[in-house]
């Protein structure tokens, strides 16, 4: 993965050769691995351009996205033929660079084709490369994939490289946009003595020198998922600041806690940006009540419509197969998820304007 990568930068007017993708559920560490990798090669001769908090409403806007990266705006729009004060807003949601003129899923965006091919010559090209980093690509719309494609096939002339972070469905959905020239890395959850090595070195080179008994109790709370580690390794830094011995059983039982609550705020959060989490209670108690590990597509959008299915796949609260096959995205969400359906079920039960509330209703149960 380093080499081809490399090769690609080596020759910083070339950059065919296709995407590079990380695709796995929801905090098995894309983001984290995907930083990590391309923080390594920034450098004078490679700068890097982030498009999963910053995105372009037009093909305008990430031209001239592209040309702040490489540090003269204007004079990529003034290549382009743009004027700069008609690029429109530079805003957008992750994942998304839309724009394009084109809905054909295997040809490239003719107008940013146009645009890039025009920049070429720019002398702010010569002796650097540009690595576009994409978040959440299995978000990306028809006309967002023709953008992409015109930048990973580099037939523009412009050294830029795209980098891709997506679900396990993404390398489905690319191809579907008639992306296929790409290297894909599946991400796969940690065996235990992974966990458990990452826990201990983790911690041991912040300082915390915890035993390797430690070690193991805190990889298995993690159910060896990588932002669970994460999440007890930062736990058990929190005691040690607080001035804790890292070893004793009183500090083991406040960085579990801590680590669950920190484990719990991850679930928190994969819901709130699905925002319509608690339709998706319905089907999580059937599951629940009916012991199913799965559940087909189909039978999901019966239970609780396809737009809530449709936001739970985007959103890695569930997974999905290509036989349209739905599962917890995350294994040790579905406890989660079960436990809060039931509780919210509760709440809803307790509302005192619930019909069940009225003197007739609780005269009967009496």
């Amino acid at each position: 993965m380093d080499g081809r990568l490399d090769a690609m930068l080596s020759d910083s007017r070339s950059a065919v050769g296709g995407m590079l993708l990380f695709s796995g559920i929801p905090g098995v560490g894309k983001t984290q691995l995907a930083k990590h990798f391309i923080g390594r090669r920034e450098s004078k001769r490679v700068k890097t351009m982030d498009v999963s908090t910053q995105a372009a409403e037009s093909a305008e806007g990430l031209i001239a996205l592209i040309g702040d990266a490489m540090g003269s705006e204007d004079q990529f729009l003034r290549a382009a033929g743009i004027d700069s004060k008609v690029t429109g807003a530079r805003v957008g949601v992750a994942g998304a660079v839309s724009g394009g003129i084109t809905m054909d899923a295997h040809r490239p965006d003719v107008k940013f084709f146009h645009m890039l091919n025009a920049t070429k010559n720019l002398r702010r090209w010569r002796g650097k490369a540009l690595l576009i980093v994409v978040d959440e690509v299995q978000n990306l719309d028809s006309s967002s994939a023709g953008q992409m494609r015109t930048l990973h096939e580099g037939q523009h002339g412009c050294p830029i490289f795209v980098v891709a972070m997506g679900l396990q469905h993404s390398g489905d959905v690319l191809s579907k946009h008639g992306i296929s020239r790409m290297t894909h890395h599946r991400l796969e959850p940690l065996s235990f003595g992974e966990a458990h090595s990452a826990i201990h070195n983790g911690l041991n080179n912040i300082g915390v020198g915890v035993n390797e008994d430690v070690a193991g109790t805190y990889a298995r709370a993690s159910m060896c998922f990588p932002a669970h580690v994460h999440a007890y390794i930062e736990a058990a830094a929190t005691v040690f600041d607080a001035g804790g011995g890292v070893n004793s059983e009183a500090a083991m039982a406040k960085v579990l806690a801590e680590g669950r609550r920190l484990r719990e705020q991850f679930y928190v959060n994969r819901m709130a940006a699905m925002r319509s989490a608690e339709r998706l209670y319905p089907l999580v108690e059937h599951m629940a009540s009916n012991k199913l590990e799965i559940v087909t597509r189909a039978a999901a959008s019966d239970i609780v419509g396809d737009e809530t299915v449709a936001a739970a796949v985007c959103h890695g609260v569930m997974a999905t197969t290509e036989d349209g096959v739905l599962s917890f995205a995350v294994p040790s969400f579905r406890a989660y998820m079960i436990n809060r359906a039931s509780r919210h079920r509760e709440i809803e039960r307790e509302r005192p304007d619930n019909p069940e509330h009225s003197l007739g209703a609780v005269l009967n149960r009496k």
